[in-house]
Formats: C-alpha cells, structure tokens, sequence
C-alpha cells in the first residue's frame, strides 16, 4: 500500500517537472525566435506545441490567445479564461510560475503556468501547459502494484490460516489426549499414554494429571475395598439395615431387612408400598424424622404383629439427603429382660417376705419357752411384747405383698381419670404427717396455693405422695417442704436428707432398688407407674448430703 500511494506521488512529481520544463523551453524558444515581437509568439504557439511536442495554451490579459491544438479549442475543451486561482496568483500577487490541479472535458489534469512579459507592460501574456494525471502508464504501474498487494494479502490469509490450522492441531493433540485421559479416569478404565511431542507448556499439566489419576486410582480401590467389607458385614449381621432417600425409596437394603420384612426389596422401591402394612407406623416414624428431627440419632420401639421391632434412624447428613433404617427383632430380648426383671423382682420379694418371717418364729419360739416355764405374770407381759412385734411384722408383709400387687397391676384394669384438686390432696397428707408429732421425725410443710384441677386419681395421688414422704422420713430428713405451682399443674417434695450419689440416683426408679435395707425397692417405681398412667411425668435431683427433690407435672 505504501509502495501504490508512493508510485502516484512520484508520478505527480515527474509529471510536475515535465511540465516545469516544457514551460521554460517553450519560453525559451519563443524568445529565441522572436524576443522583440511577443504577438508572434501567440502566432506561432501551434508551431512551437509540434515542435515540443506537447500541448500549449497562450493566455493575454486572462483571455485564451492561442493554443497548440487549434481543434481542442475549437471543441470546446480549452477553458477560453484562465483559472481564477491562478490569474490571482499570477496577475495580481505577481507570482512568475505556478503548478495547480485543473479539469477539463470532464478529466482531472495538472496545469502548470508560466508568465511570459513583452516590452509593453499592459500586456501580459500567460503560457499554459496541461498534463493528464491518469497517465496510461502510471495507471498500469498503480494496478500492477495493486495486484501485487492483493496477491500478498491473499498469500498471507492463506499462509495464516495454514500455520493456524497447524498450531491449532498442535494444541488441540495434547488437550484431546487430556480429554480422552479425563473420560479413562472418570470409566475407571486405564490411564492411555500421552503422545510424544506435546508442547513444552504441556508438560507440567501432563505430569500433574498423571499424579491426580493415581491418587484417583488409589481411591477408588479404597473405597471399592471398604464398600466390599461393608456390604460383606451388612449381609452378614443380624439387624436389617435398610437406606432410603428423602422420599422413603430404597437405596440400600441387606438380606436381614428382607428377612424382617418378609418381602425382598430392591433400590428404588417405595417402602410404604413394598413392605406389608403392619409396618406402615415405622415408615411414619421414619418420614417424621426426615421432616423434622433435629436428633441425628434416634431410637424406637414398635410392636408389628407378635413382635416387638426396635428401630435406631440416623441422618446421612445435615440436608434432606435420607436416613439409614437399622431393625430389630427384640422380642425374644424384651421377653428374656422381662422375665429376668420378674425373677429379680421375685427374688427381692422373697427376700422381704423372708426377713419379717425370722422375727416371729423367733417370737413363738420365745413364747413356747415362757409357757413352759408357767409363771403367769412374766408370761403375759411376754405374750403382750411378743404378740405386738408380730402383728407389725405381719403388717410389714401385708404391705409388701400389697405393694408388689400394685406394681403388678396392668394400666388397663385403672380407674378412669377425673379433675383432681393437687393442692387440696397435698394439704390432706400433709396434716395427716402433722397428726404424727414427734413419730413423725420430720416437719412437713405445703406452700402454694389452690389452682385448675388436673386429670388424676385422688387415692392413687395420695399413695404417690405418702410414698415420698416415707422416703424422705427413711432418709433421716428433718424438714420436708412440699410445694404446688404452676397453676396447680406442678409438685415439688423437697426435703434435706441424706440424698443419694450419682451411681444411685440413675437406678431410683428401677424397680426392686431400694437404697435403704428395710425398703422394698417398689415404692419410687410405683409412683413412677402411676404418674405416667395419669399422662403426667416424674423426676427426681439429689446430691450426696444435701437432700432431694421430686418434681411430678401433670399433663
């Protein structure tokens, strides 16, 4: 491109110079031939153009004189005046010589102008000669240059787009083989070799994957190994696991699960559908622990059937990702725990009934001895003694064998609940203990006042309560404080006995435990069994020395 705008300007710089010279030499000559008659060198301009060999115009005063071709003025092609710019230049700021473009027939052209002077000076004659700007020839230059130039920029395009293809496929060749790696990786399958040749700034790329895909080869063998030994232990251990998703579809399911179910299942099965319906309220169970629980662990007890199921639900994870379902069939469990919670209950029991057994065989024996003796006086003061101990020994069984009926009692055989005063029921047992005086070794106290009535039963209220101050007189407490609250709804029996460890306090409501060793170990237990048969709750806090205090609320 700079090569074609430098080609025209040379051109217009040579064409300025041929013109340049064809002026002064047509002056030149027309001063030769005739310096002293400057007319007969408009005469002559047409001898003058054929013998320069160029086209001349002569301009007098501004006016067209003459011209080297008398035809192109008669054609019209010669402009009659001369150009304003240059009259002005010329005639009026006195310049002597002047190049300037011009046009005529429609065509750009150069004109140069030279100023001719006679001896007159009232006439001023101007010679003219006009040059073509699209020289035949410097166009043939100029379009030559320009194919030129269009076959370099097509060259290059093509060059271009060569190397691009070829450095496209140079890296293109190892991002396919990265890909082609990636797509082994990912299938599990073998990691192909790289292809020599890649680009230096491939290498650390290529070696950091080689890395990545061992450590992914690694993995997924310890996890391969680790999934093998879990379902190996899943198929072999006796409680049925089972994972679902957040809508209850299996994911996973061993053979125990399936065995428990009486139904196989498979991933992606509905549970509420694929188990039998007997089992639906453990999948409600389960749908309200994915919904809401905020327990990542959680256990239950069902009764399916005949069979008492116990089930652990544990979260995969903090969002709504599912649950793992672990069963059991805890029947012969919750049987064998029952019946040996029973044995030792009757071993207690037995063992109770046989300490008041000792004092009144011993009475009798006693009593057999002082009638053998038959001193009258010594043998009613004997019989009085001994008859008293032996009637609070029977006593002492009658209530043992009345509190372990109690205990024994099913739920279903209870009176209906009814509204049931606390504070009045409180007060009646209360001053009941005031009766007592000094035999009553410990001041009772009530604080509150009377509120809403709650659903309970009075008797089985007072029993609770005479249970817990029989406690807290065994205890060796002075002052018991029992207090009603909340409206009637809350009890407190606090009292400043000896309390009871930590150890002890986990066992207090157990039954047959008894932290004293004239107690029967019933009497915690049994108020425990019939605060929850009102729908009311029970608990006790107590410290080694600083007494203790049972809290009953009621539903």
């Amino acid at each position: 491109m700079w090569s074609f705008a430098r080609l025209g300007d040379e051109a217009r710089r040579g064409g300025d110079l041929l013109i340049s010279q064809t002026l002064r030499d047509a002056a030149a000559t027309a001063g030769a031939s005739s310096s002293d008659q400057p007319a007969a060198v408009a005469r002559s301009v047409t001898e003058l153009g054929d013998r320069l060999d160029a086209d001349l115009w002569l301009y007098r005063d501004g006016v067209l004189a003459g011209t080297s071709a008398p035809v192109l003025g008669e054609l019209g092609l010669v402009n009659w005046f001369l150009a304003p710019d240059a009259f002005v230049r010329l005639v009026l700021h006195d310049e002597l010589e002047l190049i300037d473009d011009g046009r005529t027939a429609g065509r750009t052209i150069r004109v140069g102008y030279l100023v001719v002077r006679s001896e007159s000076p009232q006439v001023q004659e101007v010679l003219a000669a006009p040059q073509l700007l699209d020289d035949e020839r410097v166009r043939q230059q100029q379009e030559d240059v320009a194919l030129l130039l269009i076959f370099a920029i097509l060259a290059g395009l093509v060059a271009a787009v060569y190397l691009a293809d070829v450095a496209a496929r140079g890296l293109a060749r190892p991002v396919a083989a990265l890909r082609e790696a990636a797509g082994a990786v990912g299938s599990g399958a073998p990691l192909p070799a790289f292809p020599p040749g890649a680009p230096r700034e491939f290498a650390p790329v290529m070696s950091a994957f080689e890395r990545m895909a061992s450590d992914v080869t690694r993995s997924r063998t310890a996890l391969e190994d680790a999934r093998r030994r879990t379902a190996q232990v899943l198929a072999n251990v006796a409680t049925g696991v089972i994972a679902v998703d957040d809508g209850l579809r299996v994911t996973m399911a061993n053979p125990r699960a399936a065995e428990l179910l009486g139904v196989p299942l498979a991933p992606g099965d509905l549970l509420p559908q694929a188990a039998p319906a007997e089992w639906q309220m453990v999948w409600d169970a389960v749908r309200a622990f994915l919904d809401g629980a905020s327990e990542r662990i959680v256990e239950r007890e069902f009764v399916v059937g005949a069979r008492q199921i116990r089930a652990q639900l544990a979260s995969l994870g903090p969002a709504p990702e599912g649950c793992v379902v672990a069963l059991d069939d805890a029947t012969a469990l919750t049987r064998a725990a029952r019946v040996l919670a029973w044995g030792e209950m009757a071993r207690q029991v037995a063992h109770e009934i046989k300490n008041p057994l000792t004092p009144i065989r011993l009475g009798i024996q006693h009593l057999q001895r002082a009638r053998e003796k038959k001193t009258g006086r010594d043998f009613d003061a004997t019989l009085a003694e001994t008859a008293e101990r032996i009637l609070a020994e029977i006593d002492r069984l009658d209530a043992i064998a009345r509190a372990f009926s109690r205990f024994a009692s099913p739920t279903t055989e209870a009176l209906p609940l009814e509204p049931v005063d606390v504070h009045a029921v409180a007060g009646e047992v209360v001053r009941l203990y005031a009766l007592g005086g000094v035999e009553a070794q410990a001041a009772v106290a009530l604080a509150g006042a009377a509120g809403t009535p709650v659903s309970a039963r009075r008797d089985e209220l007072k029993e609770v309560l005479v249970n817990l101050l029989e406690n807290a007189r065994n205890a060796g407490a002075r002052h018991v404080n029992v207090r009603v609250s909340a409206s009637g709804r809350r009890l407190d029996v606090e009292d400043d006995g000896r309390g009871m460890s930590a150890d002890a306090l986990a066992h207090v409501f157990d039954p047959a435990f008894s932290t004293t060793s004239s107690g029967s170990g019933l009497g915690l237990a049994i108020a425990k069994r019939l605060v929850e048969s009102w729908g009311g709750t029970i608990a006790l806090a107590s410290a080694a020395g600083r007494g203790t205090t049972v809290t009953i609320t009621f539903s």
